[in-house]
């Protein structure tokens, strides 16, 4: 009877542990699996060559662990492994908590790593102080994000968001965690916030404007509230195409909850498991839908305060509108009475307080009666336009105010503007006007329409002088100055600018 150990002995009572190891062999370079560590990670038979592909990852800075700081070459250097770290298999990928061990055998000594997921850890009959305490420590991570999130604006709710996806993540073990939001119509849905687990490739730039009418299966249950797939394989045949979506991803089940913004579906958050099938506890439907509902009634919130700021900058559109059309002659496009006499006033006061000149223009179309008798209102109409708009082209100040003062009568304010300028002006406007070339045969001038200007100047002693004291009389008194000044422009044969 044979009383001594092999190699393959020992190779065959580490691998039927119930426990949770991986073990190297001190004669081959090979990495071998406990039948507990297969069970964890949902591996029905993991090879030599598989045990060559698991992979090491930091879990806080999602970085892999190089070959020579891995723990099995750790130990082979005389240091203990006891840490947390990020197990990669080719089924799966967890966080787990590793301690190295030395088995001494008479063939030499055996490297053992007995890794505990957390989530075993979690719910295993003798850390039930630990699974308490975790669960503590994750609600008040819940409530702080809450807290934070009712008073979030909405340039600080994306990092919030991102802050509970890598809790939520962390705290249940699972590979992605993300947010979609659906378009207005819900005909399309982009994945805008993701949290990926260390290893684990992130899709977030892939899964934009996706059609929704691509995936019926999955909104027909989000549509109702939740999707929650524990094994991928299981979705029916009708939705083959978004089953071989998800394997195609490598993803096994799927946890999704929806959330509510005024009253219709928003979008929904949701998490996945890469690599083996996964019953969903109870715990995490409801932490994710406590996680929701916190979204949503946050981005509720905000969809509040855009609607109201949105009413209040329509209404001020509306009252500049209204304001805009107020101070608008609706034939002309030009600044109508009202805006001219407010405009005089300021520009007086202005005027006098800043030592300035100001000049007048008060502009009148000669024959104009005759003109609309003639050739009737529309086209008188269209004369008056055409004379707004060149009244406008032919003023050039930044501060200078082109109205039509009535009828046929246009006004121009020209603030800081001397008597030569303002001779200049009036004089380019003559001409300007004769260029439009309007046939009107009762004109002395060539059958063509003209303008006739009365032109005042004050400077600023003028206008501090005993007739200009009050704004509304200096105002008045300048006007009745120009329209003297038209007068004289009229007798002397119109087509013509006189002081």
């Amino acid at each position: 009877m044979r009383t001594t150990l092999n190699t393959q002995d020992i190779l065959l009572i580490l691998r039927q542990m119930p426990s949770s190891i991986l073990f190297k062999c001190p004669e081959r370079g090979h990495v071998y699996a406990s039948k507990g560590f297969e069970r964890d990670f949902g591996i029905s038979e993991m090879g030599a060559s598989q045990g060559q592909s698991i992979v090491f990852f930091d879990p806080q800075t999602k970085t892999q662990i190089p070959e020579n700081a891995n723990p099995f070459s750790m130990v082979n250097s005389g240091k203990s492994v006891s840490q947390q770290l990020r197990l990669q298999t080719d089924s799966r990928t967890m966080n787990c908590f590793v301690k190295s061990d030395i088995l001494n055998t008479p063939l030499g000594d055996w490297v053992v790593l007995r890794v505990k997921p957390n989530s075993t850890e979690l719910f295993a009959d003798n850390s039930k102080h630990s699974a308490v305490s975790k669960h503590i420590v994750f609600n008040q991570l819940l409530t702080d994000f809450s807290s934070k999130l009712i008073t979030a604006g909405a340039h600080e709710l994306d990092s919030i968001i991102d802050q509970a996806l890598a809790a939520f993540g962390e705290f249940c073990d699972v590979d992605r965690c993300y947010l979609f939001e659906f378009d207005e119509q819900e005909e399309c849905m982009s994945n805008t916030h993701e949290w990926v687990a260390a290893g684990v490739t992130p899709f977030i730039d892939e899964l934009q404007n996706i059609p929704t009418d691509t995936m019926p299966f999955f909104m027909s249950h989000i549509s109702n509230g939740i999707f929650k797939v524990e094994d991928v394989s299981s979705i029916p045949d009708s939705a083959a195409s978004e089953r071989e979506m998800f394997q195609e991803q490598r993803i096994f089940s799927i946890l999704c909850v929806g959330i509510m913004v005024g009253g219709k579906v928003y979008g929904f958050i949701g998490c996945d498991i890469i690599g083996s099938p996964y019953s969903w506890k109870p715990h995490d439907i409801e932490y994710l839908r406590r996680i929701g509902e916190m979204l949503g009634n946050t981005l509720q919130n905000l969809h509040n305060k855009k609607a109201l700021q949105k009413a209040q900058a329509e209404l001020l559109e509306a009252n500049k509108q209204l304001e805009r059309l107020a101070n608008i002659d609706g034939l002309t496009g030009i600044a109508n009475r009202r805006l001219f006499d407010i405009t005089l006033e300021l520009d007086v006061a202005r005027c006098i307080e800043q030592r300035l000149s100001l000049s007048l223009l008060l502009i009148d179309v000669d024959y104009f009666k005759q003109y609309n008798d003639t050739y009737g209102h529309v086209a008188g109409d269209a004369v008056l336009q055409k004379i707004a708009e060149t009244l406008t082209n032919s003023c050039v100040g930044s501060d200078d105010l082109v109205a039509r003062y009535g009828g046929e009568e246009f006004v121009v304010i020209l603030p800081d503007t001397d008597r030569d300028t303002l001779k200049a002006i009036a004089a380019r406007i003559l001409r300007n006007v004769l260029f439009l070339d309007i046939y009107h045969e009762a004109s002395d001038h060539d059958c063509s329409l003209t303008v006739s200007i009365g032109m005042v100047n004050f400077n600023d002693t003028e206008l501090e002088s005993e007739h200009l004291k009050h704004g509304k009389q200096s105002a008045s008194w300048l006007v009745e100055q120009a329209d003297e000044a038209l007068y004289r422009a009229k007798n002397s044969g119109r087509n013509c600018a006189k002081f």
